[in-house]
């Protein structure tokens, strides 16, 4: 009995040792997804886009914002002065106002967000196929990414080639 659990121990360490050799002829590297995509040219000229879009929709709501405001000002200052029924219409305009502000400012957080999600939807795309080409064109068995590894040594790390490969391509 003591022959055969000695046996099976010295071939579990057989075992052990071929899977350590072939593990050490891997060829494993690793790429951080967002600082490669967010590193490109495609993905900075759609963020420059974004911003613009951005700064047109802030200076429509700023300016709505102000007279949203000044109509609250305006109510409060003439408050007294009006009929219940005058300011019971100008209450409800400031706030058919503020509802058309809330509404404005969903909708340009929901195009912001569909337009971003374009631009890295083609990125992504590009991503996919190219991150395959890499890995086949240097011989890697596997690439990781970063959410799947606590350590990488920086010299498996080739983010910069995959990004470089990314802005080469059409």
């Amino acid at each position: 009995m003591r022959h055969r659990i000695f046996m099976a121990v010295i071939l579990a360490g057989i075992g052990l040792a071929s899977v350590k050799a072939e593990a050490a002829e891997l060829k494993i590297a690793f790429v951080d997804v967002k600082a490669a995509i967010e590193n490109t040219k495609q993905f900075r000229a759609g963020e420059k886009q974004l911003e613009a879009i951005k700064k047109a929709k802030m200076k429509e709501l700023e300016s709505m914002k102000q007279r949203i405001v000044q109509m609250d000002k305006d109510l409060t200052a003439q408050s007294l002065a009006m009929s219940p029924d005058r300011l019971s219409e100008k209450q409800q305009q400031l706030n058919d106002l503020r509802k058309q502000f809330q509404r404005k400012l969903q909708d340009a957080q929901e195009e912001m967000a569909r337009e971003r999600n374009r631009i890295l939807q083609g990125i992504n795309v590009k991503f996919g196929k190219k991150i395959r080409e890499f890995g086949k064109k240097n011989g890697y068995d596997f690439i990781l990414t970063r959410p799947a590894v606590l350590y990488v040594s920086p010299a498996r790390d080739v983010t910069a080639q995959v990004t470089k490969m990314l802005d080469a391509s059409k």
